[in-house]
């Protein structure tokens, strides 16, 4: 009997320790760094209060593709991971469409620079080497507009400098992706991450509220080095 109670007890405290050991292994600090293909939709505009008939403007600025980069510090506890990030996009556009006045495609140029300070939170998958992952965050964000455009309701008019304004907002952001360890504390990391501030508030040259959309698809590609 007592042989029977000894033997599992035994087992148990020879285990343990390397359980233990595995599980330390997985924790730690962290810093990961990586470059952004930014797909930002096209923001769907409002321009209010007009001295116009209808009193606003309705635009939708066409966004190319663009690209950025960010840095991660954190910290990994088993399979969740808690990290603070900074980043950086930039998206660049050509033409917007005036929907209200109907007046068609405006060439134009400007775009979006986007800074971001995010709290994020992952949970790992899987075993080994390759590690699937799921993510969210929520942070600040600052958004430049620059428009240099006819305006919308007189399409035919001299270009000229309409909007050069920033504006902080909420940011959230959802990810998914995986990580191949390719050494002990080397990690390559490629991940699809949606971005969003909902709608971001400018004042353009004229001192009219610009009501901007500004959200978007994200592929990141980089490295997470163990400490």
């Amino acid at each position: 009997m007592r042989l029977t109670v000894f033997l599992p007890v035994l087992v148990a405290g020879l285990t343990l320790p390397t359980a233990a050991a595995a599980q330390s292994a997985e924790d730690g600090w962290y810093v990961a760094a990586s470059g952004t293909l930014s797909l930002l939709d096209d923001s769907h505009t409002f321009i209010v209060d007009l001295p116009i008939p209808t009193g606003y403007a309705e635009t939708e600025y066409k966004m190319d593709a663009g690209w950025g980069a960010q840095v991660a510090v954190g910290r990994q506890f088993d399979r969740v991971r808690l990290e603070v990030e900074g980043g950086y996009t930039k998206n660049t556009a050509d033409h917007y469409e005036a929907i209200v006045p109907p007046t068609g495609d405006i060439p134009a140029e400007g775009g979006h620079k986007t800074w971001r300070v995010m709290a994020n939170g992952y949970y790992d998958f899987g075993e080994g080497n390759f590690r699937p992952y799921i993510g969210g965050g929520v942070g600040y964000a600052e958004v430049k507009g620059r428009l240099f455009a006819a305006r919308a309701p007189f399409p035919d008019e001299e270009p000229m400098l309409i909007l050069n304004d920033r504006t902080g907002e909420l940011a959230y952001q959802a990810m998914a992706g995986a990580s191949v360890g390719v050494s002990d504390s080397v990690s390559l990391t490629a991940q699809y991450r949606w971005f969003s501030v909902g709608k971001a508030h400018f004042t353009d040259l004229g001192g009219y509220e610009h009501i901007r959309e500004h959200h978007g698809h994200n592929l990141d590609v980089g490295l997470r080095i163990r400490l």
